[in-house]
Formats: structure tokens, sequence, C-alpha cells
């Protein structure tokens, strides 16, 4: 039999000695770069199969082959031969040719029907699954599996058999279909214009080819946000891997710069003389420039390839060893990715235990070509741009999904799945994720407002999150700087950040004066002597109003949630209670103020309760912050001066648990265009609840001037917002930049929904929610009266 393999320059026939040896005629073909054949007729049905745009997965060597395979199937000289292999230079054969000849003529005799018959089953590099001599040479139909962006390129054209009076079906195949060659026979058979029929067994392989890549140099870019045990584990894991032509770019964040250089440099000196880890101490970013720090203004431009990598997960000894060798069978502007089955650890009565899983996320296994990382560059600088630089992406929002945006540009420039070449390779201990350790967004190791400023991409140095040792003649101590805001962990005691660069903080104190403070050689910061100093008095005690409603039913639940809250709510600070209630009976402490209001039907009395809170306006203008604290909620560990929002911030409201970490486009926004509440399409930056809120009393008793008079408008006109007072505050909050804080402050008393976003804040819980379901409470119904 005659093996027609197309060539590009500098190429060879890998398999050419065993063509020989088992009988084949080889002839080489050389590939055209003449694309006038191709008339891309069917682009809206090729999006359709891969679910993407053609130009995303079709690159110019594809465009390139499709024009070869057509000229070499026009070719008059092998007119009227059935049995011509036509295929690519790296076709190997693993069957005599006489073996293989006799079994496609009786294929050809019994299924005339058939336009091409496929010489392998799934996609090999070595002489595996080859069939025994005693075995048949079968066929099967072949049955086109579900096909989406992730399963491209995954089984060749380099060993086919296409009968004479068939090749000008497939031709038309190639010049239509803009995809490569393969997919598009295979979106042909999906929909019934060819008939393939498939060895049972690999019949050829593909051979890595002679004229391959150099081996890539690659960048593995670690960012470790406070776990300085896991940055640990992970530099001595990139240190001892088997592959040798990268170097590690570590950006570590979250700890002081006086113990980085005291507990984290002297630990990993000698690897970075030796040259083979750059590691530097950046503020905490949004999740994308976390990555872009590590290699922030150095030159990589001598690099291929640049790895994601976690600090928290598990790299075999042989994973770049893997991603090189993957990447030399892929153009140089492809990315890769492992998404599939593959080893979790977690633990099981606190002893280790590693199990099979899916690996639905897949941001630790990512590697991107220089094409996407300069994408990524792109995008951070000018965010914006985001939805230009890719159609798939049509917001900024991206700044904890950083995996999606990455992803979408990987599709974009192009990518592939490392799935198979794992699987086949049989690669030990490619990758473990760890399931016990918490991840820096679901596990709560960012506070809320950091997530709340960062949920966009931005490169504001406001944003970012410094943490710095403080030496004062009368305290030491750690000092985080955010959003314009200083606070001191020992103390809680808060300041305004008036001027910071790299070696000078000026701070404004909220109860004394202000102080510059300057760096020392070690990192850390001591008092200049500039700006005027005081003493640090005891933090002066703030008055505060809790504002509580509990009418009808509700008052069950008043006993339990007054004795927590003066244990854990706002302790040394003035508190009084204001208990709206029906219930005059009901016997009360010094410190808290009866208000009697009537029991409204559900769901008015959740609707009006702005209007209620204005009943007391003139009693509450008195206090220095009001907070508004849900009749089923119970605190259960100390709530601090962290949520005092600062003068330009006005209010605290609360991340809802149950849309916590999930798209915007799963936030249930009011949608009527006819009430007050609506949101119109692309605004909103997070979802927030309605059972805990509050701030300072005059930035909370505007919101609740504004809030009533909206819902009263609402009610005037028969409208109810979907979710009514919640509906309200979250249409209130856009753009106004309040305090956010994080779910914690909100847990439901049970996880029915969400649960593993949430589980990871478990132990950090501030206020519980009571589940007004269950039959301990009574129920919805019987609480609201309607039973």
């Amino acid at each position: 039999m005659k093996c027609v393999l197309i060539v590009s320059s500098g190429e060879m026939a890998e398999g050419a000695s065993e063509l020989h040896r088992m009988g084949y005629e080889l002839e080489l073909y050389p590939s055209t770069r003449d694309l006038s054949s191709l008339k891309d007729t069917r682009e809206k049905e090729s999006a359709a199969f891969i679910g993407r745009e053609p130009c995303s997965a079709e690159r110019s060597h594809v465009r390139s082959l499709r024009a070869s395979f057509i000229q070499v199937l026009e070719d008059r000289r092998y007119a009227g031969n059935d049995l011509i292999i036509f295929g690519e230079s790296d076709a190997v054969p693993m069957v005599a040719s006489s073996r293989l000849e006799a079994a496609l003529r009786k294929e050809m005799e019994e299924h005339p029907e058939t336009d091409i018959f496929r010489l392998f089953h799934h996609a090999v590099w070595s002489p595996q699954g080859n069939p025994f001599e005693s075995d048949e040479l079968l066929f099967e139909d072949f049955k086109t599996g579900g096909t989406d962006s992730n399963t491209a390129y995954v089984w060749g054209t380099h060993a086919m058999v296409i009968p004479s009076c068939k090749r000008k079906k497939v031709i038309q195949v190639f010049a239509d279909y803009r995809l490569p060659t393969d997919v598009a026979l295979e979106a042909a058979n999906s929909s019934g214009e060819l008939n393939i029929r498939v060895a049972r067994h690999n019949l050829f392989y593909q051979h890595e080819r002679t004229k391959k890549r150099p081996a890539c140099r690659i960048a593995a870019c670690l960012a470790s946000y406070r776990r300085l045990t896991d940055l640990q584990r992970q530099i001595w894991c990139m240190m001892d891997q088997s592959y040798e032509n990268f170097h590690v770019f570590a950006a570590v964040k979250g700890i002081p710069e006086t113990t980085y250089r005291k507990t984290v440099l002297p630990l990993f000196e000698h690897f970075i003389q030796e040259g083979r880890l750059t590691m530097r101490l950046f503020p905490n970013k949004n999740q994308l420039s976390n990555f872009l720090d590590t290699v922030r203004d150095l030159d990589i431009s001598n690099y291929d390839l640049f790895a994601k990598i976690d600090d928290d997960d598990l790299y075999g000894r042989d994973y770049f060893k893997s991603v090189n060798d993957f990447h030399q069978h892929l153009p140089p502007e492809f990315s890769s990715y492992y998404c599939g089955f593959g080893q979790y650890l977690n633990a099981r009565g606190g002893y280790p235990l590693c199990g099979n899983g899916f690996f639905s996320c897949f941001g630790p296994t990512m590697v991107f070509s220089r094409d996407v990382l300069e994408k990524l560059i792109t995008c951070e600088q000018e965010p914006g741009r985001i939805s230009e630089i890719s159609p798939r992406l049509g917001h900024s929002g991206y700044g904890f999904t950083e995996d999606n945006l990455m992803h979408k540009l990987m599709i974009d420039t192009g990518s592939c799945n490392r799935i198979r070449y794992v699987q086949e390779m049989s690669l030990p201990m490619h990758l473990v994720i760890q399931t016990n350790n918490a991840s820096v967004i679901r596990g709560g190791l960012v506070p809320g407002d950091f997530r709340g400023r960062n949920w966009r991409i931005s490169t504001s140095r406001a944003n970012a999150e410094s943490l710095m040792e403080i030496s004062h003649p009368q305290w030491y101590d750690i000092v985080r700087v955010f959003d314009g805001r200083a606070c001191r962990f020992q103390r809680n005691d808060w300041a305004d950040v008036l001027s910071l660069t790299d070696e000078e903080v000026t701070l404004k104190w909220d109860q004394w004066g202000t102080e510059t403070f300057r760096r020392k050689e070690d990192g850390s910061f001591f008092l200049s002597g500039n700006g005027n100093q005081q003493h640090s008095p005891s933090s002066r005690k703030k008055k505060v109003a809790v504002l509580y409603i509990s009418t009808g039913r509700y008052i069950t639940f008043w006993k339990d949630f007054y004795a927590a809250s003066k244990q854990y709510f706002l302790p040394g600070h003035d508190v009084r209670y204001f208990l709206f209630t029906d219930h005059d009976e009901v016997k009360t402490a010094d410190d808290v103020t009866l208000v009697s209001k009537p029991f409204y039907p559900w769901p008015m009395e959740t609707l009006r309760r702005f209007e209620t809170f204005l009943s007391i306006e003139k009693e509450l203008q008195e206090y220095d912050y009001i907070y508004f604290m849900n009749g089923t909620l119970l605190p259960v560990s100390p709530i601090g001066e962290e949520i005092f929002p600062n003068d330009r911030q006005g209010l605290a409201v609360t991340l809802h648990p149950g849309f916590y970490e999930l798209p915007r486009s799963c936030y249930p926004y009011e949608k009527n265009g006819m009430s007050e509440a609506r949101i119109p399409p692309g605004q909103g930056e997070y979802y927030v609840a309605g059972g805990f809120n509050g701030g300072k009393a005059r930035d909370f008793l505007s919101m609740c001037r504004e809030l009533a008079g909206a819902v009263k408008r609402d009610l005037d006109n028969g409208i109810i917002a979907v979710w009514h007072d919640e509906s309200h505050i979250n249409k209130y909050v856009i753009g106004r930049h309040p305090l956010v804080l994080g779910p914690e402050y909100l847990f439901p008393e049970t996880l029915v929904f969400n649960r593993y976003h949430l589980m990871g804040l478990k132990h950090r819980v501030k206020i519980l929610v009571k589940d007004k379901s269950l039959s301990k409470y009574g129920g919805h119904a019987w609480l609201r009266k309607q039973s």
C-alpha cells in the first residue's frame, strides 16, 4: 500500500524505516501555503460544533494543513487508487501492509457507504495498544461524542484511507468548515455529511517529531498570601523538579517586611544565589495582580511558558517535564491546562486521605503562552478594554475569578487540555489538589472590606493591603493599611492615612493626633518626630444604637439575642438597644428602650422597617453609630470596631451568604422597571443582605429617609420589590462604596445552600442566622402568624 504523507519544510517521515520494513510505499507530499481553496462557508456550523468562535480554534498552521489535504486529495496521480493512506509525517504503522490491505478490501466491500477509514482508535504517541498477530483488524462506526472547547485537537488526521470516489466530499468538508482538519471531519460525521469508520485498534500512531521545538524555558509563577508553611513546602517542591529549564518567581504577600526578612529570605537565600529563584514582597491585591506581581518589572523575554502555581497543592516531581514534553507538540502561541480526573488530598479524623475526583477547578494547572501573559498585563492596566481584548469577557469584575478570565483568554489564543497526554504517558502523581486547606478567597483569608474593594480588577494603590511593623515609644504593633485607613491589630485603633510611600507613612489617628513613621533598614517603621504627636489615650467609647424589631411571635428570639449581644457586640462601647415591639409586657434592662409599634403582616414588617426607624429619628441623632440587626440573628463571637465604617464609607453592609462568590448574573436584583429598587443590567458589584447593616448615624438615617420614601412610592403604585427592603438597599449602595462585611456576619445556621463556598468561613463566624424553617422555632408560617 502507498502512504502519502504531508510534510512541512524541514520535516521528515518519522516512521520511514517502519513503513519500508512493513511493506508500505512511502511518498512525501510537500505542504502548501496557498489558501485559495479554503471557502469557510460553514462558519456558523463550525462555531456551533465547538461552542466558540472558529477563529479561536484555527491557527495559520491549521489553515495550511486544510489546504494541503485538499491539494493532495485533488492530485490526479492518486485517482483510481482506493487503497492510498493519506496522513501526516508523524504517522508510524503498527501492522504490515498486506494485512491492512486485506482488512480494508473486506471493509470496502461490506461497507461501500464509508467515506473515510480512520486507521487509529485514539490519539497515541507511542506504539501502545497495537493488535496482536491473532487479532482480526476490525472497524466500527465512528460515534461522534460531545465536543466543546476542551476536546479539540484530540484525535488527529495522521493516517486515513479515503476511497477515490469519496474524496470530493471530503475535500468539500476541508474547504467549507473553518475548523482543524480532525474537528472538521468530526463535525461532518456528526451532521451526517460524512460516514466514518474507525479501527478498533491503533493501526498507526503519531511519533514524536524530529523537528520539534527547543526545550521550553518555563517561568513558575507562585503568589502566596499569609501561608508561610505552604510557601516553604512549595518552593522546596519546585526546587526538586526533574526538569531543569525553569525558574521560580515568587510574590510573597500578607506578612510585614521585617518578618519576611527574618524568617522567609534566610530559608531560600541559597536558591536565590544559585539563580533558580526570584522572591519579592508585595502588598496584597486582586488575584490577577497578585499573579502578575510574580514577574512584574522583570526581564522575562527569554521565557516561553508561564505556569500558574498554587502554593497549597502538591505537584509531582516530573510536572514541568510533562508540561514541556506536551508543548513540544503544540504551536508556540498555545497554552495548556489540566481538566479531568485526578487526585485530591483531604483529611478524615485528622489523618491525610487521598482520593480520586474531577478537577473542575483547573486554576493550579494553567500554563500560559507569552501571548496570553501579554493580554493579562493589558487587562490589568486597562480593565476597560477587557471586552475588546476578548468578546467572551463583558466586564472587569474578575478580581476574585481570575481563573475564568485567564481560561477565556487561553481559548481565544489557542489552548489544549493535557488530560489525554497525562493518561497516555501514565504519569505518576502529576498533581494532587488539597481540599483541607482554606483557600485565599473561599477560606476567608482576606477580610470582607478587601473583597468588596477588589471585586473588580484595578491597579489603584488604595485597593492594596499592606502590613507594617511600627515601633512607637508607647507601643509596638502590626498596622494594616487599606483603603486610606490604618488599623492596629492589638488595640483596634484606627487612623486616616494622610501619605504613604515606601519610606514613610503619616497617620492621623481617630482618637489622638497625627504621627509620621519612617522606615528602618530592617523594614520596620519608627516614630520620626514629625507631626503633632500626642499620647494615645484609651479609645473613647462610642455611643451605638442597635435597632431590633420583634413583633408578634418573633419576640421569642429577643431574650437570647440580647444576652449574646451583651457578651459579644462592641464590648467596651456604650450600646443601647431599641426594641420595637407590640408586646408591652416585655421586661427590659436599663440599656433597652422599648418602642411600641403595631404588628404588620408579612412582608410589610420588613418592607416598612425604614419608616419604623424614622419614628425615633430625633433620639437616634444623638448616637455615633446605628446598626439594625434582624430578629433571627445571634452574635456568637466578639464583634469589634472592624464594623465601624470610616467617614468616606459612612455605611456598613454585609455580603449575602446565599450569593457569596457567585457571578453577578446570579444576583436577584429587582428587574421591574417601575420599581424604585430596579438595578439596570451592568450595574451592581455584589449582593448584600438586609439582615445586618448600619454605620455612622447621619449616613444611616439618610439612607432610611431615602429608602422609606422609595418604598412608599412603590406601594402607592402597587409595587413590592422582589426582596423587599433588601432590594432597596442593594439599589442604594451602588456607587457609594460602603464598608462591605463578609458572610461571617450573617452565617446561616443550616448550610443548605452554597455550602462549599461558606464552609471555609465557619471557623470565623461572628453572627449566626437562625433557620426559621426549623420546627424548634415554629417555622416561617407560624412566626408570621400565617398559621
